[in-house]
């Protein structure tokens, strides 16, 4: 073999191995993708009922306009496919589950973001260790339309954990043209906070507005709680800031 060809091929095995070893460490952290359907709801809730599920050193972004109530999102979740690193379903590949979700800030170190502190999930605590587990988990969703209207949607969302605690969704509103919008977000645990997923996501969402104002398209919001622990937080003072329809939504998570 000529000096020529050995250092081609040299080169080429190089290349190679250069171009293997980012797709390889990529891998690594890559844990899982999915495609979802969400209803994401947001409401001013009491602070007092929300500080017991943070972890020590936590606290709640305020409202200046609202003492003593804090931001919280309560997102139902129909996950149509899931994978995990290897293309493999997790678990059956589907699941239905609701997340509670605030924004919290560290005393000291001045860590900041999206925290996950509750839910109710049947797949049990989950990766981030707060979800509780579910005896109930069930989703009914009813789309109407006609040519290019948007159409009718109607969606009913019923869970209950083996705590006793429960909640219930019933929406009917009138769709739009949804807007897409592509992010990065890193997500923390309530329990563990050292514990951080970042995800990769693609969606539309269709902001429904509030019933009985101008501009709104629900037509019928019912949503209600019950037990221990949402009873709490949700104990006739909330205020429903919000009402968002995710009609499609896919992530990629790496960890951390």
């Amino acid at each position: 073999m000529t000096t020529l060809k050995r250092t081609t091929q040299h080169l080429l095995l190089l290349t190679l191995a250069i171009l293997a070893w980012p797709a390889s460490a990529t891998s690594q952290d890559y844990v899982e993708w999915s495609t979802e359907t969400r209803t994401s709801l947001g409401f001013r809730v009491n602070e007092a009922s929300i500080i017991p599920l943070l972890p020590e050193g936590w606290s709640l972004a305020t409202i200046a306009d609202a003492p003593g109530q804090v931001n919280l999102s309560v997102t139902f979740m129909d996950r149509h496919l899931v994978l995990d690193a290897q293309g493999q379903p997790v678990r059956t590949g589907t699941s239905r589950y609701m997340v509670m979700s605030v924004q919290a800030r560290h005393a000291s170190n001045g860590q900041a973001g999206t925290m996950i502190v509750n839910g109710i999930s049947p797949e049990g605590p989950g990766a981030y260790e707060v979800y509780q587990p579910a005896v109930a988990a069930e989703v009914e969703r009813a789309s109407t339309g006609q040519g290019e209207d948007g159409g009718l949607s109607e969606e009913t969302w019923q869970l209950e954990a083996e705590s006793g605690d429960s909640v219930t969704l019933n929406l009917r509103y009138r769709k739009a043209a949804a807007v897409r919008r592509q992010s990065e977000v890193v997500i923390r645990s309530g329990r563990r906070p050292e514990f951080t997923r970042t995800y990769h996501i693609d969606q539309a969402t269709d902001v429904l507005g509030l019933p009985d104002s101008p501009d709104s398209r629900i037509e019928q919001v019912s949503f209600t709680v019950a037990g221990p622990l949402f009873s709490k937080i949700f104990d006739g003072t909330e205020v429903l800031t919000g009402v968002t329809a995710i009609p499609w939504y896919s992530r990629e998570i790496y960890v951390p």
